[in-house]
């Protein structure tokens, strides 16, 4: 009788990155749910999101450190930046706030394009596979 075990490895369709905001955890689970991947994505998380990609040095390593594991060990084929707004890390960086919503949204875009930029120079293989999403304000509202 043998005593190896053969091991399956754990895939993965998909690697989401988003913001470390603690008003957005359902709203994230929600959003991958209805997208169908429950269950199916490794969850990587930086101030900003996209912003944080790009933001230092450390974290852009960090991040794709963290993305190539992810490609190797569990065979994603997709990205999803997932930014939300009214957030703080775009606010001290870039000065946008929810104030104006449309230059926000541009902040966030531009982020998300240099993210993306920046994933398909190390992984080209993901062309065409990188969504960027943007949730809308969190808040409660005093009565």
């Amino acid at each position: 009788m043998s005593t190896s075990r053969s091991k399956k490895r754990a895939l993965a369709d998909a690697v989401l990155l988003t913001c470390l905001d603690f008003r957005y955890p359902h709203r994230i689970v929600d959003t991958m749910d209805a997208r169908g991947l429950r269950g199916r994505y490794d969850h990587l998380v930086l101030p900003g999101g996209s912003l944080g990609v790009t933001l230092k040095p450390s974290w852009t390593e960090t991040f794709l450190d963290q993305l190539r594991f992810a490609v190797e060990a569990h065979g994603i084929s997709q990205v999803i930046l997932l930014d939300h707004r009214d957030c703080m890390a775009f606010q001290q960086h870039t000065g946008v706030t929810r104030d104006d919503p449309e230059k926000e949204r541009l902040a966030h875009k531009q982020y998300s394009d240099l993210a993306t930029a920046l994933i398909l120079k190390h992984f080209p293989q993901l062309e065409g596979n990188i969504t960027s999403l943007l949730l809308p304000v969190e808040r409660v509202d005093e009565l």
